[in-house]
């Protein structure tokens, strides 16, 4: 390789780190798991939720009885009470509506 070609390279790894380092990281929110509902199924404790892109919503695994279908329809948004990083978790209830995929949006308490 040239000389040019080995600076370029340097120049270009040294902006790609130096960009990556001033990407915020998102929030870390935990939802607390509930056996019908978010979280997974049977387990205890919490569950660490993740950030859909950049639409202000947070996803975490559930289980959906009675709708065990891959595809992304009638999704659902629902509010949850959130204390510092953990919310409270849920259980599905015929209120929600039929729903695959429910996402949620943390209020603060």
């Amino acid at each position: 390789m040239t000389r040019t070609v080995i600076l370029w390279l340097v120049a270009c790894c040294t902006a790609t780190v130096a960009a990556a380092a001033a990407a915020p990281s998102p929030p870390v929110l935990r939802i607390e798991r509930m056996n019908m509902g978010s979280g997974l199924q049977n387990a205890r404790g919490t569950e660490n939720a993740e950030p859909v892109g950049t639409l202000g919503v947070w996803h975490v695994p559930q289980y959906l009885p009675g709708f065990p279908t891959a595809a992304t329809i009638w999704p659902r948004v629902i509010i949850l009470q959130c204390a510092s990083d953990l919310c409270s978790g849920y259980e599905i209830t015929p209120e929600m509506g039929r729903g695959e995929y429910l996402f949620f949006v943390p209020e603060k308490k």
